[in-house]
């Protein structure tokens, strides 16, 4: 039976990585399960994420397929010991399980990279600017909307945690411009929030100027979530009509980092975006 337990993206990512350490091998689900005495069912559940697995169970499954100490490793292993926050436990059932899984996930991260075209990231979102945003969608009901706004600020907390990750956030300069509500006030304090975050030094914002607004087609919302410890597991969020889409697959991710990347060519550099962001707020 699948394990129920949320969020989930932990177990896909184990489960991807053991799925193909058994491939590398040439082995059979058949054969690698007979080893450890467990149903050909239960390997397969975890393989593709729908099953929990014990740390001891998981280390000694790394042990026979030869994954030795190391980034890989550890970072398997953190995913299946480490469990998501009371805070984000407690809001299941209440908020979307892709929304549970991104904040597990945030909360477990070495580095976050983030590409925002059209509005603020979430984690640096006023509590005013972000009821604007949650205002114009799906959640009607004052009630869902409160909620679903007290969750995308306690995600916000990740930046001040001891040890927190190292986060590079890259908007478009149209972002430091559009009124969201329609209230400029709302707008200038959003740009004094993000002139006091951007100082902070495991923050690395970038802003994308107009002049390389050609960059903006191939650049959709997204996510990169490089997790503890710093090693090689990375998971690509993509955005799309206000629900999030989790991007596993290794290549997919890669081409992700990419884009990324070019993204971060074409920006100003922090001191510059920094600059930028102090004269617009001294205008408004």
């Amino acid at each position: 039976m699948p394990s129920g337990n949320a969020p989930t993206v932990r177990q896909r990512r184990i489960g991807s990585a053991l799925r193909k350490a058994r491939d590398h091998h040439n082995l059979t689900v058949a054969t690698v399960a007979r080893r450890f005495g467990r149903s050909q069912g239960w390997l397969s559940m975890v393989e593709n994420g729908l099953q929990a697995i014990a740390p001891d169970e998981l280390a000694d499954l790394l042990d026979f397929y030869g994954i030795e100490d190391g980034p890989l490793r550890d970072s398997l292993l953190h995913l299946a010991t480490h469990k998501p926050g009371k805070w984000v436990r407690e809001r299941v059932g209440r908020i979307s399980a892709a929304a549970l899984d991104l904040a597990s996930l945030e909360e477990d991260a070495a580095e976050i990279r983030n590409f925002e075209p059209s509005i603020v990231p979430g984690l640096l979102q006023i509590p005013d600017y972000t009821r604007k945003l949650i205002a114009v969608g799906p959640a009607k009901h004052p009630r869902n909307a409160k909620t679903l706004v007290d969750f995308r600020l306690s995600r916000q907390r990740v930046l001040s945690q001891p040890d927190p990750p190292r986060y590079m956030p890259i908007i478009a300069e149209a972002v430091l411009h559009n009124r969201v509500g329609g209230d400029p006030a709302i707008l200038r304090a959003q740009i004094r929030k993000l002139s006091e975050v951007a100082r902070l030094g495991h923050v690395d914002l970038r802003v994308l100027p107009s002049a390389a607004s050609e960059h903006l087609w191939f650049g959709s919302p997204h996510l990169l979530i490089s997790l503890r410890p710093p090693g090689q597991l990375t998971v690509s969020v993509i955005d799309r009509f206000a629900q999030s889409f989790f991007v596993e697959d290794e290549n997919e991710v890669v081409a992700h980092e990419e884009t990324f990347e070019l993204l971060l060519s074409a920006a100003l550099s922090r001191s510059a975006s920094l600059k930028l962001i102090d004269e617009i707020a001294s205008q408004s």
